[in-house]
């Protein structure tokens, strides 16, 4: 079951297969384990998000409407795979410890959009990535709701807005900023010596072989 290859090897992107049973991973040059992180994320994350996402795909309605049947909607699900992805996705630019650190990391680099610092009611007067991972993504870790606040459409290029009192993000514009950002994490993990340090020191830590 090869989902690519990579340097000649097929692999599955799955490590379980390409490092304990294949031994992949430890043959692959430098470029081949950030080419296989890359894919692998792709593969597990952004892909199957991008689908539900998509307001036109088949997906997309049958998460969100069941004629006759019970409501359904992914969008506290969604949500909460974006900020435990954001947090794994900055585990790998930092050498720090902590799950904050990785997340606070990878906004403050790659979304600055998600960092301006807000006034919102319950919430008080915070950068915007500090409510994200407060009561967005502990809120719905922890309790699996959001705390004090919501998702919802928001007119305009503006990415949240304050609602009946009720701070709201726009999760649409979120996910499209979060593709963007993800692209160019690995686009810098290619070209900035730093990055790339830091990032494979982090893979080799993980997917030891």
């Amino acid at each position: 079951m090869a989902n690519a290859v990579i340097e000649g090897f097929e692999c599955t992107l799955f490590y379980d297969y390409d490092c304990e049973r294949f031994h992949i991973l430890d043959q692959l040059s430098d470029d081949g384990k950030i080419e296989w992180l890359e894919r692998r994320m792709r593969m597990i994350f952004l892909d199957p998000l991008a689908k539900i996402y998509d307001r036109t795909s088949i997906a997309h309605h049958e998460l969100n409407f069941t004629e006759g049947g019970p409501p359904m909607t992914p969008m506290l699900m969604t949500m909460s795979l974006l900020m435990n992805g954001i947090e794994a996705l900055g585990s790998f630019l930092t050498t720090a410890t902590g799950n904050k650190q990785g997340f606070e990391e990878f906004m403050n680099r790659y979304m600055p959009d998600w960092t301006v610092t807000i006034t919102a009611p319950y919430h008080g007067t915070h950068r915007l990535s500090d409510i994200l991972w407060k009561f967005y993504r502990n809120g719905l870790a922890h309790s699996f709701a959001i705390l004090r606040a919501g998702i919802d459409d928001v007119p305009g290029t503006d990415k949240y807005m304050i609602s009946d009192n009720v701070l709201q993000i726009d999760g649409w514009k979120f996910f499209p900023d979060l593709q963007h950002a993800f692209n160019q994490m690995f686009q810098d993990a290619r070209t900035d010596n730093h990055i790339r340090t830091v990032l494979l020191g982090r893979f080799n830590d993980i997917y030891q072989c």
